[in-house]
C-alpha cells in the first residue's frame, strides 16, 4: 500500500490541534512482522541495557510480572524494524508535515499487559528534556499493533495544548524512583480519545498533552512509537 497523502486541510488542522489520526498507515501483515520482531526483544528484556528498558507500570514489578515494559531505541536492537512498511510510510507522512528533509529521531515500544491497571499519566513529551527548539518540531507516530480502544488504552489528547507553555511536570507520585513524568496542570474534561483499528496511527507534537488509560481488556495492548524531526542542519 502507498503512504497516506495528507490534504492541506489535514495539515493545517494538525498544527492547529497538535494531533491527528491516520486511518491507514500500514497493513495487518506488516503489523504481524513488527509484532514478531518486538516480541523477540521482549523475550530478552532483561538482557537489554538497563538504562533503555524499564517497566512504566511498576518500579521493579515486585510480583515478578511486567505490567507495562518499555523498550527505548528498539530499532537499535532490531534494525529490521526500519525495513517495515509502517516505518517507510511514517517517514513519508512526516516529511509532508515537517518538510522533505525530515529525519528519523528515535523510537520506543510499549507493551501493556491484559488488565494491567497502569495508566500512562498526562504529560508532554518535551518535559523529558533535550533541545527545546529542535524537539518542538518533532512528530510522534503512535502505532498500535492491534485494534486500540478506550478500554485497552488508546491515545487521548488535549487539543491546542502544544500552543501554550510547557507545563510543570514531576515523577509519578513525586517519587524519584519512577521513570515516568506527569503533570497535574491538565483539564481532562477536554480530552479527545482516538480509538484506532489495526493499521492506523495517531500523530502528535512533542508539546501536545496526552495520556493512555490502563488496559482493561483480556488481551495485550502493544504500541510502537516512531519520532521524526525537522532537519535543522540543511
Amino acid at each position: 500500500m502507498r503512504a497516506p497523502r495528507l490534504s492541506k486541510t489535514a495539515i493545517v488542522e494538525f498544527f492547529k490541534n497538535g494531533f491527528m489520526s491516520v486511518e491507514k498507515l500500514t497493513t495487518k501483515g506488516d503489523l504481524e512482522v513488527i509484532r514478531a520482531l518486538l516480541d523477540g526483544l521482549y523475550e530478552r528484556f532483561d538482557e537489554l541495557p538497563k538504562e533503555l528498558v524499564f517497566d512504566l507500570g511498576d518500579l521493579k514489578y515486585h510480583d515478578g510480572t511486567q505490567r507495562s515494559p518499555q523498550i527505548n531505541l528498539a530499532t537499535r536492537f532490531e534494525p529490521r524494524l526500519k525495513k517495515t512498511l509502517a516505518f517507510r510510510n511514517a517517514r513519508i507522512v512526516a516529511r509532508q508535515l515537517l518538510g522533505r528533509d525530515a529525519e528519523f529521531g528515535f523510537d520506543h515500544a510499549i507493551f501493556k499487559a491484559p488488565n494491567n491497571k497502569a495508566a500512562t499519566p498526562w504529560h508532554q513529551d518535551m518535559s523529558y528534556g533535550g533541545n527545546v527548539e529542535r524537539i518542538s518540531w518533532n512528530v510522534a507516530f503512535w502505532i498500535p499493533l492491534q485494534d486500540a480502544t478506550v478500554d485497552s488504552g488508546c491515545m487521548q489528547f488535549i487539543p491546542h495544548s502544544h500552543l501554550g507553555p510547557l507545563k510543570e511536570h514531576h515523577r509519578v507520585g513525586h517519587d524519584d524512583k519512577w521513570h515516568t513524568l506527569e503533570t497535574d496542570d491538565v483539564d481532562a474534561s477536554k480530552a479527545v480519545a482516538c480509538p484506532l483499528k489495526a493499521g492506523g496511527a495517531t500523530l502528535h507534537m512533542s508539546k501536545t498533552m496526552h495520556y493512555t488509560a490502563p488496559n482493561e481488556t483480556d488481551v495485550p495492548r502493544r504500541a510502537w512509537i516512531l519520532n521524526f524531526r525537522e532537519n535543522l542542519n540543511i
